[in-house]
């Protein structure tokens, strides 16, 4: 087996079942500017024939052998997944084998996929959920690759040939770039020699870089609304940059996001639901990856409610940042997060998965197994004092799905000190 194979294995015999890996440490970030969504395009149309089989024979050995399939594509990683009762392994390692080294991409398949994402795409923007959260990301990651969809664009897509996706995947899954890893009912020696018969047939030249640059925060109050016919209900993403898992207060900063926004009793959800009625539900997100992510809240008020709903937001974190978190808070989050960890190791695949985490987004190694020990000795002046070095009330992008013109204006007029307001169609490319 080549030296640069990266095998991976958790076993576990309680079921005979098996879940296969195939992981590339680098993912979107890679796709060229005009070419966005090469690299998925690419991914999606590899089960479309080899040199052996065609797409016909591919989808049917695949229900004959009860098998999943399927592919999935971020911005700093990539992968194929595939899961199979054990007596079906052999037959789904020869035709993972055939796929990752004998794809032929035809030209035919590739423009037939292109136009099933391209379907995806449009039909996305009826989930205004998705919709907010993909505008949200836009704005914030702007000119960075956290902010461009993986999975590309309509322009970016029609500019996407075979020879640019057959590129794309050569240079993501090459052998010094690719994890081979699996969970369930197998040996790592099986596992090894399964790597063994795919990375020869990969290329070998360099990999892509695994470096992601510093993100820059948004300055100041900015509103972007996308502007959605017809809304009687609204979707709502407020937030700035959160942490890096280096970061010294990163745990700190998990514990306080926790307790405002990440949990059925949060202060979110108490005074947004439960007191006044506003959403259903309200909650934040502390991103992870390999450079700063995201903190947002997330709510859904009706388009009545919305302007006093971001309003009350504004003041919640406000009133956090201000007069900081309670002793009584802290305790309850760490012990949420450290009873809750159990469920995060109770199967081989989320092991496996704690694993790959470390790799992918170049975590530190004692990330996991040191993680109940490090929320634990989270203090109160800890948290208070993340929050405020990271989460800031006056520097904060809004993004709401609505109808401008009904609801710019008191948009508007609930977010104080707004520096500019931006509007723009839920269609726009």
């Amino acid at each position: 087996m080549p030296a640069s194979a990266s095998v991976v294995c958790e076993p576990a015999r309680d079921l005979p079942l098996v879940d296969l890996y195939l992981v590339a440490r680098t993912g979107a970030q890679h796709d060229p500017e005009g070419k966005e969504g090469g690299l998925n395009l690419a991914l999606r149309t590899l089960r479309r024939g080899t040199r052996t089989r065609s797409a016909r024979e591919i989808d049917a050995l695949i229900d004959r052998l009860g098998a999943e399939l399927s592919t999935s594509v971020d911005a700093s990683s990539s992968m194929l997944h595939a899961a199979v009762i054990r007596r079906n392994l052999p037959a789904l390692l020869d035709l993972l084998t055939d796929l990752l080294t004998d794809a032929t991409l035809p030209d035919a398949e590739i423009a037939q996929v292109r136009r099933e994402v391209q379907a995806d795409i449009v039909d996305g923007r009826d989930d205004d959920r998705s919709l907010a959260g993909r505008h949200f990301r836009r704005a914030l990651f702007a000119g960075h690759p956290y902010g461009r969809p993986a999975a590309g664009t309509l322009r970016g897509l029609d500019a996407v040939d075979r020879d640019a996706a057959l590129g794309a995947y050569r240079r993501t899954f090459c052998r010094d770039n690719l994890v081979v890893a699996a969970a369930g009912d197998i040996s790592r020696e099986e596992l090894a020699g399964f790597a063994g018969r795919i990375l020869p047939g990969l290329a070998a030249h360099p990999p892509p870089s695994q470096k992601v640059a510093a993100p820059k925060p948004v300055r100041g109050r900015r509103l972007v609304i996308v502007d959605k016919p017809d809304r009687t209900q609204t979707q709502i993403y407020i937030g700035n940059l959160g942490s890096q898992p280096r970061d010294r207060d990163h745990f700190a900063l998990m514990v306080g996001n926790t307790l405002f926004g990440g949990t059925f009793t949060a202060r979110l959800m108490r005074e947004i639901r439960s007191k006044r009625g506003l959403s259903y539900g309200a909650s934040s997100r502390l991103g992870r990856d390999r450079a700063r992510e995201s903190w947002s809240m997330w709510t859904f008020p009706a388009a009545a409610d919305a302007a006093r709903c971001v309003g009350i937001q504004l003041s919640l974190l406000e009133r956090l940042l201000d007069k900081g978190a309670t002793a009584r808070e802290v305790s309850f989050a760490r012990s949420y997060l450290t009873r809750g960890f159990a469920f995060e190791r109770d199967t081989a695949s989320k092991r496996l998965w704690q694993h790959l985490d470390v790799d992918l987004l170049d975590l530190p190694r004692s990330y996991y197994s040191e993680y109940v020990e490090r929320v634990n000795a989270v203090t109160v002046d800890d948290v208070n004092e993340a929050l405020r070095r990271r989460l800031s009330a006056d520097d904060l992008l809004i993004t709401v799905v609505a109808t401008a013109e009904t609801l710019r204006a008191p948009l508007e007029a609930a977010i104080p000190r707004l520096r500019d307001t931006r509007v723009v169609p839920f269609d726009q490319d």
